[in-house]
């Protein structure tokens, strides 16, 4: 198998993003210290951002973000979940052959380290090599899950790449959800996986938009000025932040599509 799977070139504006470190094991480090959240609108581990229909920043507008991890003292990294591109995976990953004669399509994850790929798995089993998020999903960046999942998934079993992700700084997603940028509500496997990518957003923020407007807003907590490392260094990577040692790449201009999955 090449060395070099993927080095995917996007570029995408975003003031809610940090500076690089492993986007795994920032998940694990900030597991390992998340609080049970205190209200139905705070941040957490598992939870869905909503955009707000007031967001304007086209980088987010209308999108739908899984939190992966939440430390209201470090920060948070999450994935969109909601803008699939017109890559099929196949050709992101040339050279995994089990792909071959599949049509999923690679997903734009989020305007950092878009080199890079995380999986969102939803197993009956925790996979080798990946962090529990929710329930029965799980994310990685390990080619080892992905070939796992192609070859052994059961009729429930779903997955799904990423290109990408966001991140926050210590402060900075509870400052837009206190001025009204996002909206948050509990994540289930069945939207993220089942419900078609154009469908998410409209159902979410109709769904819950009464429910919001009945809430009072979160306490803003500020933590400093110190910046959450999440994004992936692409000279300094570690085997160790992917279990098996072998990461997601790839290699071509992705654009997101409203399209239909088929």
């Amino acid at each position: 198998m090449s060395a070099a799977l993927l080095c995917i070139l996007l570029s995408a504006p975003n003031t809610r993003t940090a500076p690089p470190s492993s986007p795994l094991a920032t998940v694990r480090a900030l597991a390992a210290k998340r609080r049970a959240p205190t209200s139905p609108t705070a941040p957490a581990q598992g939870r869905l951002l909503i955009a707000s229909r007031t967001l304007g920043d086209p980088t987010f507008a209308e999108t739908v973000i899984l939190l992966l991890s939440y430390d209201n003292g470090r920060g948070a990294m999450g994935i969109v979940v909601n803008r699939p591109t017109d890559v099929p995976l196949a050709t992101a990953l040339p050279d995994v052959k089990e792909l071959r004669d599949r049509s999923e399509r690679l997903f734009l994850g989020g305007p950092v380290s878009t080199h890079l790929m995380l999986l969102l798995i939803r197993s009956h089993s925790h996979p080798k090599a990946a962090q529990a998020v929710f329930g029965d999903v799980y994310t990685s960046g390990s080619i080892a899950v992905l070939r796992h999942a192609l070859a052994g998934a059961t009729k429930t079993d779903r997955w799904r790449a990423y290109a990408g992700y966001a991140g926050w700084g210590p402060g900075q997603l509870e400052n837009e959800i206190a001025r009204g940028d996002w909206h948050v509500a509990p994540a289930d496997a069945a939207t993220v996986f089942d419900t078609p990518p154009t469908e998410m957003w409209p159902k979410l923020i109709d769904r819950f938009s009464g429910e919001w407007t009945r809430r009072a807003a979160p306490t803003i907590c500020q933590s400093g000025s110190a910046t959450l490392q999440v994004a992936l260094q692409t000279s300094t990577r570690s085997p160790s932040d992917f279990a098996s040692g072998r990461e997601l790449y790839a290699g071509l201009q992705l654009k997101t599509s409203r399209a239909p999955l088929p």
